[in-house]
């Protein structure tokens, strides 16, 4: 059997069929692996973007087909889930998705940020998606990072080869 028919057939593994590294995307949003510890990331967005720590955490999460979604329930988020989550400091937390529910959540705080002036009225929205359906994540990436890494890893190489010379002269 070629390898094209085994990839078929066998099942998806996380640890046998990615890899992980240090990350080379940068920029207002937080790239993590399913084993990463998620207090790093919760001080992360609290001590270094300063986001408030939250009250409640409201996960808006299904409906997210392709169907057109009911207008009361737009208007609930519009309306209610936003003027919820102000009031009480909630974290609003969806698929990060730009379909269903997520979509409109996404709308509704972005149309309330819009119109509030005030800092004290803002909301905090964050969505969580898988890195390789984030549209252009390509373009999020640190191409120089790469080009570190790869230094790094010739680096790795010499020592292994057992050549320190070139460690001698940056220590």
């Amino acid at each position: 059997e070629d390898a094209f028919g085994a990839a078929i057939v066998s099942k998806w593994d996380s640890a046998q069929h990615t890899t992980e590294r240090p990350t080379d995307a940068y920029g207002e949003f937080i790239r993590l692996s399913d084993s990463s510890d998620p207090a790093n990331a919760y001080a992360l967005v609290t001590n270094h973007w300063k986001i408030p720590h939250p009250n409640l955490v409201v996960s808006v999460v299904g409906g997210e087909g392709e169907g057109p979604v009911k207008a009361w329930l737009k208007d609930v988020l519009r309306k209610g889930l936003v003027k919820a989550a102000q009031s009480t400091g909630a974290w609003i937390m969806t698929s990060g998705l730009q379909v269903g529910v997520g979509r409109y959540v996404g709308e509704a705080v972005r149309d309330h940020t819009m119109a509030s002036t005030s800092r004290s009225t803002h909301v905090v929205a964050m969505g969580i998606a898988p890195w390789g359906i984030v549209e252009q994540h390509h373009c999020l990436v640190n191409p120089k990072v790469g080009e570190l890494e790869k230094e790094n890893a010739n680096r790795d190489d010499e020592l292994r080869l057992g050549s320190l010379t070139e460690l001698q002269v940056e220590v």
